[in-house]
């Protein structure tokens, strides 16, 4: 592979990786071929594409030939690379935590205006919360966001995880983007113990908990067998992490709170029922994402 890579031009790299890739069963092969030759640059696609004659230095067609053998048997890009563009933000990524997904920026824009609403309605600060934050792509988003509102104390924001692991990599997404101060973070099982300073409770709850069965989580396909078994497995139906969250809402959330919950593809309904049968009363609604799939389920205690 090295005689092959080193040498040729990035058109010419970009079409033998795309080949390679397509007969090693990638779902995107250009794409994933123009990603990983434009890094191996230390550029990104746009620069590539306009480069067609660049060549790569013996010591990069090497790398790159180590990053097509990878992605060759199933190892995500974000991880090759070590980050992931997401909602106009560059998230490190690597096996600590799940990578972000597109749908998850949906969840991430509910909780924004959420936030910027009671910013404008309440006199009182604001405490927000991201449950099992992994790489923390969400928290930084509503960080950057409000950065000023942080500073100044109308808004308070933490983010927890059960996973020692992924709160490093939270902690150094929010670093990297200078806004690790603004955050409380801290180890913990869903709401209990509670990040948030004693006695606040949450106005805002934020999680996008695992919601695959385990049999899909188990399933081996794709990114899934390099990703966090644990930040995947949501029981036999999907919905066991996400029930233990919902039972503890009618203590820990505030009154009036709003909880934003990411579900997966068919789960909305059940989620209304689990629900209603709790000893609180809320309005239960849902965000639909692009392909019109209910996504985020929106929880209001009356």
């Amino acid at each position: 592979m090295r005689s092959t890579l080193s040498g040729t031009d990035a058109r010419g790299l970009a079409a033998a990786a795309t080949g390679r890739l397509r007969a090693a069963g990638s779902p995107t092969p250009r794409l994933d071929a123009e990603l990983l030759v434009a890094h191996a640059f230390g550029r990104d696609r746009t620069w590539l594409l306009a480069h067609p004659d660049a060549v790569l230095d013996e010591t990069a067609a090497t790398t790159l030939a180590g990053w097509l053998e990878r992605r060759s048997v199933g190892e995500p890009v974000a991880y090759i690379r070590g980050f992931k563009e997401w909602l106009s933000q560059r998230i490190i990524t690597d096996r600590r935590a799940l990578i972000p997904r597109p749908e998850t920026e949906l969840l991430a824009e509910a909780a924004i205006d959420e936030i910027a609403a009671r910013l404008v309605r309440d006199a009182e600060p604001i405490s927000a919360w991201e449950v099992a934050t992994g790489s923390g792509a969400v928290t930084l988003a509503l960080a950057l966001r409000f950065r000023t509102a942080l500073a100044l104390g109308r808004v308070r924001l933490a983010a927890s995880d059960v996973s020692p692991e992924a709160l490093e990599l939270a902690s150094e997404n929010l670093s990297a983007a200078g806004v690790a101060g603004l955050v409380a973070l801290g180890c913990g099982d869903l709401l209990d113990p509670p990040v948030l300073p004693s006695p606040l409770r949450p106005d805002v709850v934020v999680a996008n908990l695992p919601y695959l069965t385990t049999r899909e989580a188990t399933s081996g396909e794709g990114s899934l067998r390099f990703e966090p078994p644990a930040a995947l497995d949501g029981g036999t139906d999907g919905l066991a992490v996400i029930r233990r969250l919902l039972t503890q809402l009618p203590d820990r959330l505030g009154p009036g709170g709003t909880v934003l919950l990411e579900i997966g593809v068919g789960q909305a309904d059940v989620v209304r029922e689990l629900v209603a049968d709790l000893p609180m009363a809320a309005d239960v609604g849902t965000l639909r994402d692009l392909a019109g799939t209910e996504r985020v389920v929106r929880i209001d205690r009356s």
